[in-house]
């Protein structure tokens, strides 16, 4: 009997033919094999998949084969590859998004520093970033320096003063003020401004202004 898979291609006639039930009975394993094999081959063109196709990339890079495990000799390709890339904002950004959630990457122009911000909420691998940079840094940058960046959103209030008066026994005149303060929270510091606040007493004798100065909290 055809199996199934077959079935589904062929024309309806082929189900009763016996030797094509054995025909393809005979190949089901030899067809599988051919596929198992080509999708081998094409891993070897796969960095992180390739096996015994290793050592033509070691010969691409190195001119020799190299010691170590599959995993290790992955690893000196992949940074050979890097190295061989110029030193440029588009190569530090790929370099930095493996090791966590990066935001951005700037250069210090006068302390000659990269530096890569990542967003706290992730896990950073520090100690892979550093391998990696010190493979590729050139002899004119210092270091590298990361930096985690919390996006908490700053919080913003708002207060209001009582107001006082003044009696002067000159007029007799009562003068209400009221003062407005705001502020705004963020990391942790809290900002107030003072306010100033000037009122004219109407008399005859004195007409001057008196500026009055607002508290702060």
């Amino acid at each position: 009997m055809i199996p199934i898979r077959y079935r589904e291609v062929l024309p309806p006639y082929w189900y009763e033919n016996e030797v094509a039930g054995w025909h393809f009975g005979v190949m089901e394993e030899e067809i599988d094999l051919r596929g198992k094999k080509m999708n081998e081959l094409v891993d070897q063109f796969l960095l992180q998949r390739a096996t015994w196709g290793l050592g033509l990339w070691e010969w691409i890079y190195f001119r020799k084969d190299q010691i170590g495990t599959i995993t290790q000799r992955r690893e000196a390709i992949r940074r050979k590859r890097l190295a061989k890339k110029p030193f440029k904002l588009p190569i530090l950004r790929q370099l930095g998004s493996q090791y966590g959630k990066l935001l951005q990457v700037r250069e210090e122009f006068l302390t000659k520093e990269i530096h890569f911000e990542y967003d706290s909420s992730s896990p950073i691998n520090v100690a892979g970033l550093f391998d990696d940079f010190e493979y590729i840094r050139p002899v004119h940058i210092n270091r590298a320096v990361p930096v985690a960046k919390t996006s908490t959103p700053a919080i913003t209030f708002g207060g209001k003063g009582y107001y006082h008066a003044l009696d002067f026994p000159i007029c007799g005149l009562e003068m209400p003020l009221e003062l407005g303060t705001s502020g705004v929270l963020a990391t942790q510091n809290m900002t107030v401004t003072a306010t100033a606040a000037h009122a004219r007493i109407d008399s005859p004798i004195t007409g001057f202004e008196i500026p009055m100065q607002g508290g702060t909290p």
